[in-house]
């Protein structure tokens, strides 16, 4: 961020308490635990706090883009009874993911357990005079889609939206690609495969990296497969206009989530 950025704490919290097995995003879902401001907001942490004795089981975490929900994460919950001396089930999860404008994080959970889900986040801006004009500015930029239909090829040939799809589109100036998420959403086994990744850049396709994806066998106290990609921890430059795209090698259903950060600058 700019040496002028300004940060505003920006805390949500909901609690949760009915059972939903739902790893597409239906069901029943808490209300935005934290919403995108007009950049973005940066949420540092997720906080669930249970209010009561715990069963096994798993608290799921979406994002929720005015129309559709994404599992993004899910945690596994430990039974544990809470006592006068014994404290209620407790984890603290670092996140730093940049949620874009509008959209929000929902949480569900498999149990009928009661659960405060609290994001720790931080909204930001900067100043409207003394921006230095070589500063960069950043708005989050967030891209999701559901990968469903097999493609094996390394080419990245296919049909947009049937076995091969759009997950972000890099801003005017270019956009930073924090990291990309696959999560499957598939109830059961998840088989063997490949996930992989495309760059596009309106006409032609390359294959960037490809994403093992290992035998995982999801129930209601084992979580689906899930893998997060950072670059390295460097991120990855997407020029203007091009887009990263994804396929799955089987059938299996994943979301691919992308955490990303456009760049502008002062007029």
């Amino acid at each position: 961020m700019a040496e002028e950025t300004q940060y505003t704490a920006n805390t949500g919290m909901q609690t949760i308490s009915i059972a939903n097995s739902a790893l597409d995003g239906t069901g029943t879902l808490s209300n935005a635990i934290v919403t995108g401001a007009s950049n973005g907001t940066i949420i540092k942490t997720v906080t669930i706090k249970a209010q009561g004795n715990t069963d096994q089981g798993v608290v799921r975490l979406f994002i929720f883009d005015g129309t559709n929900n994404k599992l993004a994460s899910e945690i596994e919950i430990p039974a544990v009874t809470q006592s006068a001396t014994d404290p209620a089930f407790e984890i603290t999860i670092p996140v730093d993911y940049a949620l874009k404008n509008g959209w929000s994080l929902k949480a569900s959970t498999e149990k009928a357990n009661t659960f405060n889900i609290i994001a720790e986040g931080q909204d930001w801006v900067y100043y409207t005079t003394s921006v230095r004009p070589e500063s960069s500015k950043y708005t989050a930029n967030t891209g999701m889609n559901t990968i469903t239909y097999h493609n094996t090829s390394l080419t990245g040939s296919g049909t947009l939206n049937t076995d091969i799809w759009d997950i972000i589109t890099a801003a005017s100036n270019g956009t930073q690609i924090q990291s990309m998420t696959v999560k499957a959403i598939l109830t059961g086994t998840t088989s063997t495969g490949m996930v992989r990744l495309f760059i596009y850049d309106g006409t032609n396709t390359k294959l960037l990296t490809e994403i093992q994806v290992d035998a995982t066998t999801q129930s209601i106290t084992a979580h689906s497969f899930s893998r997060r990609i950072d670059f390295g921890g460097k991120g990855f430059f997407l020029k203007s206009g091009w887009k990263i795209r994804a396929t799955t090698q089987t059938d299996d259903d994943f979301n691919v989530i992308a955490e990303g950060l456009d760049l502008t600058y002062p007029a």
